[in-house]
């Protein structure tokens, strides 16, 4: 404020001197330099301190952490020590115990010991003279014979038992004084660690201090940063007033070099005054003439003021009789006038909503322009590829739609209802109450007349707890071959300490595996039917079935090795254990499909080393039926052509259809290959309807349509090779004739092999419910967890498909597990659907 006041002194009423000015303000200037200079040195000097205040608090900060860690490191050498001086009680405690042992070894045990032998003979030579007393003859002397060797054998007995104690008791010796020498060990080892644990509290003690120096440094690195925030703020400032005050003093230097230059002179003055008094005199004369123009142009006015005064009353007069012809016509007029301006204010609405529909049509064909697009974009997404693959027109193109219509028809014999003979029968009376049995009348009772029968199918799913009583009889005769107490044998447990039976792991098992639920709904499920089960418990368990269905898997395994036609496929799997840092999650659910077997084998490589460990054993020339995925070929490569790898035609139709998806120039090409496919597809399903696997030559009606069958073949792979070279490079439709004609070979299998089907649908089919599986409980989390579900998924998924009722054959299979000791049976014949008895299988078939 004082400088704004002293560079403003210049311009109010006091003239100052015009060497006094400059003087005063130069001063000022040069007090303000030096001020400025002197606030720059000081944040200079505060920079610095706030340079070295953080480098000694980062160097605080690294020994605050190395004390810390050592401070770790010591307490856990405490812990450590602390376990170590625990331990040593139970060490005395075991010398004061060895040490008694030692003292009954060599005290009076020795002695009775000895006592108790001699007491021995005394009673075997007692029984030898009763014995002598009771005989006669020479029986009597051949007892005395044996007596006495006995006796002399226990004397035998007695010094060697003597000689073993007395090495016994120099074992104990030595022993004893090694426990001696281990106690004195920990004692100076207890002593030891006292020091050490003085020397560490010590320690503890020092790091805390420092600590708290760290701490008090830290507080005053923080106040010396925000002294520094504050001087920086206040430099700022200054900084700016600096700028401010040179630009105020260049500007009043500019004015006093002014007013210096500058002399009072006299004579222009004057000469000034006597020009301004002539423009004044010129002035006034004009105004004079001004003056007397206006005053006749005002006697002017006056005159035309008195004329039109008369000339508007003689108007006046006009417009009464006009407004009296005319007042007739005044309300049409004013309605005329609010319909113009009602018709005005409707066409400005309609040209605005006009510009609006305007502006609309104009962003409706941009959008028709994006929606074109977009369509493209939607015509080869999934859910049109689908229909387009699964959807009425199948891979034969020659089902129509039938005109049948749905349910019974009219006329037709039903079939009944369904006789279920194996349902057990509950019999139950429902009698009519006391008071309608008798006459309300006369009070007589009514006499019976039959009885009406009707049955109701229930269904009653409850848990219950088995109370078993095992009664015991104990020996009531002498009879020492006997048992001394005889009790009916345990009932068969799967586990040994679970308080669960045989029906409920099978009906776990069941749910989780076979109807594929997650185990938080099995438990769900199980406490609707009044059992809370831990999904945890359920969860644990899983790990204990896997030994006990391994050979199960194992025998599904080697009966499709002697299968001629096998399919293969797989789909992605997720194995949480398999993820970390730099691996994923991510495995692959591998299956194979013979005719009454299904394998599962969940691999974390979708390589062909995971394929051949399902096809390692194949017999030679096996055909398997798979896509074009590189895996199985090069499992062929490494078979050297042991196995015949037949390609699907489902895939390669799937080809043409994703081609020309969202190509409407491509539309009709893609119908007349998939035609052409489907043509195929009808012969070869003419064929094998004339097809006997039980004959060595076929009839002739079947070789014709075989020529038939090659003769379209050929003629497929000759129009593809042809449009093939017509087409230019960039071409899409490339892409599937190049696919179709390298794999011709593959595609040409089924031709020679009659078995073999066109597709791998059937392996597909039973991916789909293992899919439905892994989105539901989004895989497993352990690799033992994925082997258990591959190998429930193979056992269960083989019976499914041999007819047998999955939940039966469950509770026999672990109930003759329970029996054999928790072991599987040795015997696997009887349980597996391709050995099993023709009775068995009755057995284990679903109810009808």
């Amino acid at each position: 404020m004082t400088v704004r006041t002293v560079a403003t002194q210049p311009f109010g009423d006091q003239k100052p001197g015009p060497s006094d000015a400059p003087r005063d303000l130069q001063s000022l200037y040069e007090a303000e330099r030096a001020r400025a200079e002197a606030a720059e040195a000081r944040c200079e000097e505060l920079r610095r301190a706030e340079v070295s205040a953080r480098s000694d608090a980062g160097a605080w900060k690294w020994r605050f952490k190395s004390c810390r860690g050592r401070l770790s490191e010591a307490t856990e050498e405490a812990k450590e020590l602390r376990r170590a001086v625990k331990d040593t009680p139970s060490l005395l405690e075991e010398v004061v115990h060895l040490r008694k042992l030692l003292w009954q070894a060599t005290g009076p045990s020795e002695d009775g010991r000895v006592v108790w032998l001699r007491e021995e003979v005394a009673r075997l030579r007692e029984a030898l003279a009763a014995s002598e007393a009771r005989q006669d003859g020479a029986g009597r002397r051949a007892g005395v014979e044996r007596s006495l060797d006995h006796t002399g054998t226990s004397g035998a007995l007695l010094r060697l038992e003597n000689k073993q104690i007395k090495k016994e008791l120099v074992q104990w010796r030595k022993a004893v004084w090694e426990l001696h020498g281990k106690l004195d060990r920990e004692k100076e080892r207890a002593e030891s660690i006292r020091e050490a644990a003085k020397k560490l509290s010590s320690e503890n003690l020092r790091f805390r201090r420092e600590v708290r120096h760290l701490r008090d440094a830290e507080a005053r690195a923080r106040s010396l940063s925000d002294q520094v925030f504050w001087l920086r703020h206040a430099l700022e400032g200054s900084r700016a007033g600096h700028k401010k005050l040179t630009a105020r003093i260049a500007k009043l230097r500019a004015a006093g070099a002014a007013l210096s230059k500058e002399s009072f002179d006299e004579a222009a003055h004057l000469r000034n005054v006597l020009r301004r008094s002539r423009r004044q005199k010129t002035t006034i004369g004009r105004l004079r003439k001004e003056n007397a123009r206006l005053r006749k142009a005002l006697k002017a006015a006056r005159a035309g003021r008195q004329a039109a005064e008369t000339r508007a009353a003689e108007l006046r007069a006009a417009r009464k009789t006009l407004s009296a012809s005319l007042s007739g016509m005044d309300a049409e007029l004013r309605r005329v006038l609010r319909r113009s301006r009602r018709q005005k204010a409707t066409i400005r609405s309609l040209s605005r909503e006009n510009a609006r529909l305007h502006r609309e049509a104009k962003g409706s064909r941009g959008r028709i322009g994006t929606l074109q697009a977009q369509l493209a974009r939607l015509r080869s997404t999934g859910a049109v590829l689908s229909k387009t693959l699964y959807g009425r027109r199948s891979e034969q193109q020659d089902k129509p739609r039938s005109e049948r219509k749905r349910g019974q028809q009219r006329g037709a014999p039903g079939h009944g209802r369904t006789r279920r003979p194996g349902l057990e029968e509950r019999p139950e009376t429902l009698a009519p109450p006391p008071e309608a049995c008798v006459c309300a009348r006369c009070g007589q009772s009514y006499a019976p007349n039959g009885v009406e029968e009707s049955t109701l199918v229930e269904i009653e799913v409850k848990a219950h707890k088995r109370v078993i009583r095992r009664p015991r009889l104990r020996r009531s005769c002498g009879c020492a071959s006997s048992p001394m107490e005889v009790s009916a044998p345990p009932a068969p447990r799967l586990f040994p300490g679970t308080l669960y039976g045989i029906s409920f792991w099978a009906r776990f098992l069941f749910e989780h595996c076979a109807c594929f639920r997650p185990v938080h709904r099995v438990s769900a499920w199980m406490a609707g039917q009044g059992l809370t089960v831990s999904p945890g418990t359920l969860a644990n368990s899983r790990k204990r079935f896997a030994a006990l269905f391994d050979p199960l898997a194992a025998a599904i395994l080697a009966h499709q090795n002697e299968a001629a036609l096998r399919h293969a496929d797989e789909t992605s799997w997720r194995v949480q254990e398999f993820g970390g840092e730099e691996r994923s999650s991510r495995a692959w659910l591998w299956t194979s499909v013979s005719t009454d077997a299904v394998y599962f084998h969940i691999d974390p490589s979708r390589s062909a080393e995971a394929a051949d460990k399902l096809f390692s054993e194949a017999l030679l020339h096996t055909v398997i039926v798979c896509d074009r995925y590189s895996a199985y070929k090069r499992l062929a490569r490494l078979g050297e052509n042991k196995v015949i790898l037949a390609t699907c035609w489902a895939h390669v139709r799937r080809d043409f259809i994703e081609c020309a998806a969202g190509q409407a120039s491509l539309t009709e090409w893609c119908r007349q290959w998939i035609e052409r496919i489907a043509a195929v597809y009808r012969l070869n399903e003419a064929r094998l309807k004339r097809y006997d696997p039980g004959l060595q030559r076929q009839t002739p009606a079947f070789e014709a349509v075989q020529d038939r069958l090659r003769k379209a073949l050929d003629a497929l792979f000759a129009n593809a090779t042809r449009e093939l070279a017509a087409l230019p490079d960039q071409a899409r439709e490339k892409k599937p004739l190049r696919s179709l004609l390298n794999h011709r070979e593959g595609l040409s299998v089924f031709v020679d092999h009659p078995q073999a089907p066109m597709d791998n649908n059937r392996a597909e089919r039973f991916l789909r419910r293992p899919s439905i599986a892994r989105r539901l409980s989004l895989g497993s989390d352990s690799e033992k967890g994925a082997r258990f579900t591959a190998i429930m998924y193979s056992v269960l998924g083989t019976l499914s498909m041999n007819g047998i009722d999955v939940l039966r054959w469950l509770e026999a299979w672990l109930q003759a597990c329970a029996g054999n000791r928790r072991q599987p049976p040795d015997d696997l014949s009887p349980w597996l659907p391709w050995s099993m008895s023709r009775e068995r299988r009755r057995q284990l078939s679903p109810p009808q």
